[in-house]
């Protein structure tokens, strides 16, 4: 029994010169991809950051805006509660001793210039003392 293997029989390939370049190619351009891949994992990375910090911050913005309304509408109600006709009419009788004008208040431009201003000052004094007793 023959065990003895040739190895010269195997089939030889022939190298051309194109495969080394070929080859070198392949390696280039595998290399730039990964290159490509690795930038835009790392921009990816930064953006995705980017958008998580500006969606936290919008959401403050909008309790900060609710906030906002609600501030908004008490001051609202204040307003309205403090331009209430009822009560100016009350604190300016308290504080202020004035009271609805009466029609014998009212006269023309014209009744005025005739009074001396003695006359204007004494009376709106003398009606003054009056109604505070």
């Amino acid at each position: 029994m023959n065990t003895h293997i040739d190895v010269n029989l195997a089939p030889v390939k022939s190298v051309s010169k194109t495969a080394p370049k070929r080859s070198s190619f392949l390696r280039h351009t595998t290399a730039l991809f990964l290159v490509l891949a690795g930038g835009l994992s790392m921009v990816l990375f930064s953006v995705k950051y980017q958008v998580h910090d500006l969606e936290a911050e919008h959401q403050r913005l909008v309790l900060e805006l609710d906030d906002e309304r609600r501030a908004l509408h008490v001051l609202r109600a204040e307003w309205a509660n403090l331009n209430d006709p009822k009560r100016i009419k009350k604190l300016a009788e308290q504080f202020l001793g004035m009271q609805a004008m009466r029609p014998n208040q009212v006269m023309n431009i014209d009744d005025l210039q005739t009074l001396p201003l003695r006359e204007v000052i004494s009376a709106t004094t003398e009606e003054a003392i009056d109604e505070t007793q």
